[in-house]
């Protein structure tokens, strides 16, 4: 067998240490020249930070990487975003690549959202492309306001503080310290009255003890005397005091529009209370009857004639 000169392995050992390094360089990258993916484009207005070999997920599972970034157009500034995926995978029509953050701690992927179809991209086609909005980007809308209302709460605490201490002046502690000797000037008084009525606030004590004492040992009579009281206010309230009270009114102002008519002489009754002449009357006409009765038993033969014999006697004509 021939053997090879050392040029001829030195260039062989060089040719296929390129060949694993382009090779392993590609890998790094998600490029897997072995295998043969489906390339994919999408064409988006930002990318807000995706990058080439960024991940591409269906459900969160890793189908392919990003194979490069460019400018659609210098003009308009949108940006072509090359995918390859495994071939395996079939992406139905309206599927959207979707750019969505890794993590809190930042990354972008792009995340296809399967669509309903019908039939499915082929490779080279162009999926339409949206950019999610970013953690940052929720964090900056959220936060924002909140760090406004606190500089406004800091600038107001600022300006309070320099109110107190424009009030807090000289003046005001020397104030503030007389306020504190007074208070412990009476709070020794009150140690010393205390101190005084040491024994009758004891006796005090001692008294209210022995009366909720009391109190409890008379427990069972209490609640007898309760018990009798609401039975008391039971009978009352099935009494009909009210019905009773409002008769009693009716009576009562009946009873004084009686007495009114009478004090206005109506009716007989009020007549005779108030009008004489009735009175003048009825005396002059009892005076005439007691006169006739007097006179009827001084002389009966003037009114009643009679006869044993049943003879009538002709009465004398008036």
């Amino acid at each position: 067998m021939k053997s090879f000169s050392n040029e001829v392995r030195v260039g062989l050992i060089a040719i296929i240490t390129i060949v694993v390094f382009i090779w392993l360089y590609n890998f790094l990258k998600g490029k897997n020249l072995l295998n043969k993916d489906a390339t994919y484009y999408s064409v988006y207005e930002r990318v807000g930070g995706l990058g080439e070999s960024s991940p591409v997920e269906v459900n969160g599972y890793r189908v392919g990487v990003v194979q490069s970034i460019n400018f659609l157009d210098p003009e308009s500034g949108r940006l072509l975003v090359e995918f390859s995926v495994d071939k395996d995978f079939k992406l139905p029509k309206n599927t959207i690549a979707e750019i969505v953050p890794v993590s809190v701690l930042g990354g972008m992927k792009v995340q296809f959202v399967y669509g309903e179809g019908p039939g499915f991209y082929e490779d080279k086609d162009t999926i339409p492309g949206n950019l999610a909005e970013s953690l940052t980007d929720m964090l900056e809308t959220e936060l924002i306001p909140v760090k406004n209302r606190i500089s406004h709460l800091v600038s107001e605490i600022d300006s309070v503080i320099s109110s107190v201490n424009e009030i807090v002046d000289a003046n005001f502690k020397r104030d503030l310290g007389n306020t504190m000797s007074n208070l412990t000037s009476t709070t020794g008084n009150i140690d010393e009255i205390l101190g005084s009525k040491k024994q009758e606030l004891k006796s005090t004590l001692d008294n209210l003890t022995s009366f909720s004492r009391m109190l409890s040992d008379n427990t069972g009579k209490l609640n007898a005397t309760f018990g009798s009281l609401h039975s008391i206010t039971d009978t009352l309230a099935s009494a009909d005091i009210y019905g009773t009270v409002n008769n009693l009114r009716s009576s009562l102002q009946k009873t004084t529009l009686m007495l009114d008519n009478l004090n206005n002489g109506q009716g007989s009754a009020g007549q005779l209370l108030t009008n004489d002449s009735l009175y003048n009357n009825l005396n002059a006409s009892l005076q005439s009857l007691n006169l006739f009765l007097q006179d009827l038993t001084e002389n009966p033969k003037r009114y009643v004639h009679f006869s044993i014999f049943g003879k009538k006697d002709n009465l004398p004509q008036k």
